[in-house]
């Protein structure tokens, strides 16, 4: 009992921050293995491509385009080539007395469709001016912080869940312990029942009463032992690995002092730590630079094309075959309805609204390091009562126990002696892993976790 409570002791004195390397180990394995932190870096990947995608709108495009097509049919182009040349061929042979010039010149019909034809060319079109391709740049590195940020609140949420459900672990597996050397306990209270009895010093409802609580004790066994599957299962499962697999127990003499602050340094170190805060921010200047695309609607859009190539009716590739063209385009859009105006008024009142939800974020992150900081300072003050309770009722339980065995006080006092002695241990127990849950907690809450 005096180890256990040491052992106890030593827990209380220490971090849920890098205090062991065996909870530093399985929090990397998570880290590593967990299948929601990896879709979370799958979207981070996702919003890093769609940077590439935007960067490469201030780059030339270059494409090969050909073209080979039969026609027939159409639109046609007629020029009036005999009906003017052969009354006038008629004239000039009457004049002459001669037939020197035809008199049954045919119409020229020309058809607006080649019967083959064929284009080849290269083109390559550079925007020279277009506002709302930088600002759509700057938006997505935006988004793309806003997903890095995202990933890192996964992270900071996973490290924390680790810790808890190794420390819930812990308190399950201690509490199936008290249990375990309770049955010790009450086995002997049973032979010593007996012996009460067989030397009439009790009656035998003593008997009854002690086999009635060994079987309560296996009752209560069969839930702690679901209950420390489950932890176990839980566990495994943010580290992704096989879910009965077991669990190391650490040997807890690595742990360092756990740094006291004051309330004041906490709310600083979690305004200053929290990606969420951080998160917003990049969320206000993707809304910033939302109404900058809107707005590069009211500015013109300069593009220059340029194209390389060969065309005509058979597919050859000569230089008398060959063409090219330059072209400097200007789009200017000078009314469409008044929409960009409305898509400016509509990204400035998401901004407004993203700036309000940063106010309510800093007062919301105050309130949960506050109750956090009160959490962990009731959680303290609550050890210390459990131990005190622990203490005297262990004491009270090897007097109560010595005059039992003896026959000089009856069995009432003696259980609730030994009932009260038990579950001050399972409340110290509890205490003192629900403490270092608080802790895990406030690390969350604050940001202080160093994610690198």
């Amino acid at each position: 009992m005096l180890r256990r409570i040491i052992i106890l002791l030593i827990f209380i004195m220490t971090t849920v921050r890098g205090e062991d390397p065996l909870i530093d180990k399985y929090i990397n394995i998570a880290l590593d293995n967990n299948l929601s932190l990896k879709q979370q870096e799958f979207s981070l990947q996702k919003s890093l491509a769609a940077l590439n995608e935007s960067r490469g709108l201030f780059m030339p495009s270059i494409s090969i385009n050909a073209r080979y097509s039969r026609a027939g049919g159409g639109r046609i182009i007629e020029i009036p080539v005999g009906d003017f040349m052969n009354p006038l061929n008629k004239v000039i042979n009457e004049i002459v007395v001669q037939h020197l010039l035809p008199e049954n010149i045919p119409n020229e019909v020309i058809p607006f469709l080649r019967e083959k034809e064929h284009e080849t060319k290269v083109s390559l079109i550079q925007p020279l001016f277009k506002a709302a391709i930088y600002h759509n740049y700057k938006l997505n590195s935006n988004l793309s912080n806003i997903a890095r940020m995202q990933r890192n609140i996964f992270k900071r949420q996973l490290i924390a869940d680790v810790k808890i459900a190794y420390f819930n672990y812990l308190k399950t597996i201690n509490i199936y312990d008290i249990l375990q050397r309770t049955q010790e306990l009450l086995e002997e209270n049973l032979r010593v029942s007996e012996t009460l009895f067989q030397n009439q010093k009790a009656t035998r409802d003593v008997i009854y009463r002690a086999k009635s609580d060994l079987s309560f004790l296996e009752q209560e066994k069969a839930e702690i032992q679901k209950n420390i599957d489950l932890a176990r299962v839980y566990f495994n499962f943010l580290l992704n690995r096989e879910l009965d697999e077991e669990i190391e127990i650490s040997s807890q003499d690595n742990f360092q002092p756990y740094q006291n602050y004051q309330l004041t340094e906490l709310e600083n170190l979690a305004l200053k730590n929290r990606e969420e805060i951080n998160q917003l921010q990049h969320a206000i200047l993707a809304a910033h630079n939302h109404i900058n695309i809107s707005k590069s609607a009211y500015l013109p859009d300069l593009i220059a094309a340029v194209d390389y190539g060969f065309q005509g009716e058979e597919y050859r590739f000569t230089k008398d075959d060959d063409f090219w063209m330059a072209s400097a385009v200007l789009q200017w859009n000078l009314f469409n309805g008044f929409q960009d105006k409305a898509r400016v008024q509509q990204a400035n009142l998401e901004k407004k609204r993203l700036e309000t939800q940063n106010s309510e974020l800093i007062k919301q992150i105050q309130l949960e390091v506050r109750e956090a900081y009160h959490n962990i300072d009731v959680s303290k003050k609550s050890i210390q009562s459990a131990q005190d309770r622990l203490s005297s009722a262990e004491k009270s339980f090897e007097i109560t126990n010595k005059k039992y065995q003896v026959g000089m006080i009856s069995q009432v006092e003696y259980l609730d002696t030994r009932n009260n002695w038990i579950e001050s241990e399972i409340n110290y127990t509890i205490t003192t892993f629900d403490y270092h849950i608080k802790q895990a907690e406030l690390e969350r809450v604050i940001g202080s976790y160093n994610l690198n």
